[in-house]
């Protein structure tokens, strides 16, 4: 085009007002960076940009289409003064309401002018709200925080989709905003409750005349998101956008099992969630690389976390968030201040304790109760973030001061005790034990995921020097040594993990045997040596390292140790794609071709539960990763509830702060030695459950119908349980359940006794004081027993004590009689079974027990613990169906211990068994053990006639001799369960002896005569008696001789002695 004629066209374009500029103006362009300014000359509408820096139309038109305008013409051009240059661009719009853009004036600038300037504002289709609804830069971004989240928690809803909809029907969208604004605006003057009413029929009545399907349930989930908002950071005027959510109010419309509470954060620069069970609940925070999905993540971690949680005070929860940059662009500095705005931003949704009330933020509407309890941990990618957590929460007066997040400087750094993989490999030292197998002694072929470098592989593979690490797939590297030398490799793997340079390829290479060697997962082709051919089975010339790791997965050895991120495993008939964890999709395999015998969890999510169970199906002994590596979340719950007491002394001048943290650093030691006995427990409660389920399915099934009846976040298809009749499908090879199962029913019955415990007045009681006690270190309850006694989360400790116990003890099926007893009987059940604990003794009979792993044969040691528990479970049924509840009382019951056991120790002076060498006690007790089932059925009789206890005991021996009592019970006990008419008759007929029992003894003391030995009285009723028990010695002596005992043989004999005493 000719000069003339773009002079031409320019002079229709611009004016001469356009080309002048004040040098006050020109100096705020110059200070501001970008101003935007609307105008109308000649009855068009324009906009100039005014910018330092010239701006490409690529950069400007894209944001005011979004915006909605039609631009007619636009012209670029700069102005120059001494100051320098500033650049213009003109656009003339056509707009076919003027009032629109005339109202919406003001915030159209503010908006284009933002976007221009702010990288991490980006345009979108949502800016048309601004001219339609007149929404300010605050309001587009709680829009757009609304929308993340509706993505997050409806992944099947894309974004585009939701912002079409409510851009489309922007009046209801603006109903929306207004609904929430007055909801939650402190300093709202009207009647709020009745104008949020009427705007809730208003936002119904116009949703219904919504005819498209798609649109109809994007604006019902919105507003039933909105509903259930229960507070937010929005009116605190900061950069995050934060609400506290009830989600259970809008849980129907969601999949799977979802928290009861939970935050969701927004803000440009990172969007963030932290999911809660309860109020009292703890997790980890962890920064996310899954942008598509963070929340499906943290939820998953969240499931495993409330399982993991069974053994600790809180409730599960985790959180995570997602910053919107390339991770290589992320510094350290920049991490802390996004983090730093997650931490605060959760903060603002909760309250304050000061001097042990609530203190609520004035600022902030709740339509929720107090919630004072928030605490944290570190995970993935925020390790060293305890501190920043710990100092936020200092600076901003909250209660729990450094209590907030565990594992900081004055903390028990997980890494540096090496507590997670410690824990891990006491839960599957079970396995190895079960083969006779030591860990610390015998020599054990490994594969490994994770690096050096991690916590919990790193401290894992320095666990044992007997480990044979054959092969590692890490983060980005793959590390093989087809031969180790035990000595050299394990050195060099503790060098590796105490260095600052720990990836695989600081392996020293001098210390890899012949044909290993460290490879990239990247790389196409790696070249195979005869060593690693024959390591992984295979006759290839070369393999992608992608494929190397397929190989090195499905490598046949002792361990599967996995101590890194990620998921590697999925179940054969699992879609990797819907697994969720990217990263690892190309090398995942099917649960069914892993040959590892042994898999330790010490990472979570290492493998799906399905995958679980497939494996564990095959005969693969593998528990639920929550089960491995719960030790860890188990050291931060000591140190947290440690700190909450420490805090308290210190604002009490009792201690100062070096004192403080010199205590906490003291019992160390201790609280690792608690928690490490915890998994040692729940693990053998594991394999214990894993042999009654063999004998006894239906026993589980009741307990599963109790967990899916009482525990919201408990249901099958959550944790692959099928429905009753199809139960065989997660029964393994050798007639058990399977562990990974197994695992989730004996974490959620302590999660239900929990509950049921929190809704008594049992914790209330003196009794269950030592419960409070039993939980912390024995030398910090010797200094501080008073002050322990007024810790703020006292009854939920005891309750979780209490859980613990039972379950680790009885296993998951405690919990099966729940329906049939009530709610007050099976309180009373708990109580009664802790005291019979008492009266036997049994926690030193299990540790006795516990001392002979690799001495005495596992199967010995299984049937000592289980006949223990046996004696203890029936004098339980005893106590409960016999004794008033003010009756259930420890010291009285305990009254009649020595008596009991001085008894018995005089009339079983031969023939006992040697179970422990140089333990008398301990070997008397297993010689008596079957006597005790009727202990206390004697303190019964005693408390209801004027016979001595002593008495009372010599009648039952006598009879239990008599009847045959212990041969019968014996025998009823080796019974198969296959139905529930095995259960019943079993169950009868042990109701019965228990009858016969009881209706002879009281028989006995009845007819004995005043002065009269018990003895005597015993052999003279039975010669009164004699014509009676002729014909029952008949039966008696016909069943015992008899070669095989069937069900019905037992149920007659029985049945012969019942009708003797009608």
């Amino acid at each position: 085009m000719a000069t003339n004629d773009i002079q031409a066209v320019c002079s229709q374009l611009l004016t001469k007002d356009d080309l002048k500029i004040t040098d006050e103006f020109f100096n705020q362009i110059k200070k501001n960076k970008v101003i935007t300014q609307i105008s109308k000359n000649d009855n068009v509408n324009c906009i100039k940009i005014f910018s330092e820096k010239q701006l490409y139309l690529s950069l400007i038109t894209p944001i005011l289409h979004d915006i909605g305008f039609e631009i007619i013409d636009e012209v670029t051009y700069n102005i120059a003064n001494k100051s320098g240059t500033i650049y213009v661009s003109k656009f003339n719009l056509y707009v076919e309401d003027d009032k629109q853009i005339n109202d919406a004036k003001d915030n159209l600038e503010t908006i284009i002018t933002k976007c221009l300037k702010d990288n991490s504002i980006k345009h979108s289709k949502i800016f048309s709200l601004v001219l339609l609804e007149n929404f300010n830069i605050r309001k587009i971004h709680l829009l757009k925080a609304f929308i993340e989240y509706i993505d997050q928690v409806v992944l099947t809803i894309n974004t585009d989709t939701i912002l079409n909809t409510l851009t489309t029907h922007h009046k209801i969208t603006n109903l929306f905003l207004e609904y929430f604004l007055i909801k939650f605006d402190p300093e709202y003057k009207g009647k709020r409750e009745n104008n949020l009413d009427k705007l809730s029929n208003d936002i119904e009545s116009s949703i219904k005349t919504i005819p498209q399907i798609m649109d109809d349930k994007i604006l019902k989930l919105t507003f039933s998101f909105l509903q259930a908002v229960l507070r937010t950071n929005y009116f605190l005027e900061k950069e995050t956008i934060a609400f506290k959510i009830d989600t259970k109010c809008f849980s129907e419309s969601l999949k799977g099992l979802q928290p009861n509470l939970e935050n969701f954060i927004y803000h440009p620069e990172f969007y963030g969630v932290h999911l809660r069970m309860s109020k009292i609940s703890r997790g980890g925070l962890r920064w996310s690389d899954r942008h598509e999905d963070y929340r499906q993540e943290v939820k998953s971690l969240m499931i495993t976390q409330e399982g993991k949680n069974s053994i600790i005070i809180p409730d599960g929860s985790k959180g995570g968030f997602v910053i919107n940059k390339e991770t290589s662009e992320v510094t350290r500095e920049y991490f802390e201040h996004i983090y730093s705005m997650y931490i605060n931003a959760n903060l603002d949704l909760v309250d304050n304790m000061v001097d042990g009330k609530i203190v609520k933020n004035e600022k902030i509407v709740a339509y929720d109760e107090d919630d004072a309890y928030f605490v944290v941990a570190a995970d993935k990618g925020t390790a060293a973030m305890s501190d920043v957590a710990n100092n936020i929460a200092i600076e901003r007066g909250y209660w729990l001061g450094d209590a907030f997040a565990s594992g900081g400087s004055n903390g028990y750094g997980h890494k540096d005790l090496g507590i997670t993989a410690r824990g891990s490999l006491m839960s599957t030292k079970r396995f190895f034990l079960e083969q006779g197998v030591d860990i610390y002694k015998n020599s054990i072929t490994v594969m490994g995921l994770g690096s050096m470098s991690g916590d919990v592989f790193g401290n894992g593979m320095i666990e044992s020097d007997k480990f044979k690490l054959l092969a590692a797939i890490g983060h980005k590297e793959i590390f093989i040594d087809p031969n180790p030398n035990l000595k050299d490799s394990f050195e060099e793997r503790k060098r590796l993990f105490y260095s600052k340079q720990a990836s695989w390829r600081n392996y020293d290479k001098s210390k890899i045997s012949k044909g290993g060697g460290v490879f990239l997962r990247s790389e196409k082709e790696i070249e195979l040596t005869p060593e690693i051919k024959k390591l992984i089975g295979v006759n290839k010339k070369t393999l992608s390292g992608e494929e190397l790791c397929v190989k090195l997965l499905t490598m046949n050895v002792d361990l599967l140790f996995n101590g890194g991120v990620g998921t590697y495993v999925k179940a054969s008939d699992e879609n990797s794609i819907d697994i969720g964890d990217k990263q690892n999709e190309a090398v995942r395999v099917d649960a069914t071709d892993i040959k590892a015998k042994i898999v330790c969890e010490g990472g979570n999510l290492g493998f799906t539960q399905k995958a679980r169970i497939e494996y564990a199906l095959s005969g693969g002994r593998i528990n639920l990763d929550g089960i491995d590596n719960a030790a860890g979340v188990n050291t931060s719950d000591h140190e947290v509830n440690l700190k909450i007491l420490l805090n308290s002394l210190k604002n009490q001048n009792v201690l100062c702060d070096e004192e403080s943290k010199n205590t906490l650093n003291s019992l160390t030691d201790q609280v690792v030695s608690l928690v490490l006995e915890n998994n040692y427990n729940q693990a053998l409660a594991i394999s214990l459950d894993e042999r009654f389920s063999r004998k006894n399915q239906q026993a589980f099934l009741k307990a599963i119908e109790v967990l899916e009846e009482n525990i919201d976040a408990f249901n099958r298809s959550d944790f692959y349980i099928p429905k009753n009749e199809n139960i065989n499908d997660i029964v393994d090879i050798s007639g058990a359940i399977v562990r990974p199962i197994l695992g989730s029913l004996i974490s959620y019955s302590k999660i239900f006794i929990k509950k049921i415990l929190l809704d008594s007045n049992l914790i209330e009681e003196k009794f269950s004081l030592q419960y409070l006690y039993k939980y912390f270190p024995k030398s910090f309850v010797g200094a501080y027993e008073h002050e322990i006694l007024s810790h703020p989360l006292r009854k939920e400790i005891i309750a979780t004590k209490i859980a613990d116990i039972i379950v680790n003890s009885q296993g998951c099926t405690f919990i099966a009689d729940f329906q049939k007893l009530g709610k007050d009987k099976f309180v009373k059940k708990i109580k009664s079974y802790l005291i019979v604990k008492q009266l036997f003794g049994s926690k030193e009979i299990r540790e006795k027990i516990y001392s002979q792993d690799y001495i005495l044969d596992i199967d010995k040691q299984y049937e000592l613990i289980i006949k223990l528990e046996y004696i203890l479970y029936t004098s339980t049924k005893w106590m409960i169906k016999y004794l008033r509840k003010n009756q259930i009382d420890s010291n009285h019951i305990m009254d009649h211990k020595t008596e009991l056991f001085s008894f018995l120790a005089q009339v079983h002076t031969q023939n006992i068994e040697v179970i422990i060498k140089a333990d008398d006690e301990f070997n008397l007790f297993y010689s008596v053990i079957d006597y005790l089932r009727f202990a206390v059925a004697a303190i019964v009789i005693q408390e209801n006639t004027q016979h001595s206890f002593r008495d009372v005991i010599i009648v039952f021996y006598q009879l239990i001799h008599e009847f045959n009592i212990l041969e019968i019970i014996l025998h009823l006990n080796k019974m198969r369960i296959h139905s529930k008419t095995d259960i019943i008759l079993r169950n009868q007929a042990l109701q019965f002896i228990d009858h016969i029992v009881v209706f002879y003894t009281k028989k006995v003391l009845e007819f004995k005569r005043v002065n009269e030995l018990p003895e005597d009285a015993f052999t003279n009723f039975i010669a009164n008696e004699k014509e009676t028990f002729y014909k029952l010695r008949e039966h008696l002596d016909a069943f015992i001789t008899k070669d095989e005992k069937e069900i019905k043989d037992i149920v007659v004999t029985v049945n012969q002695l019942m009708v003797s005493t009608i």
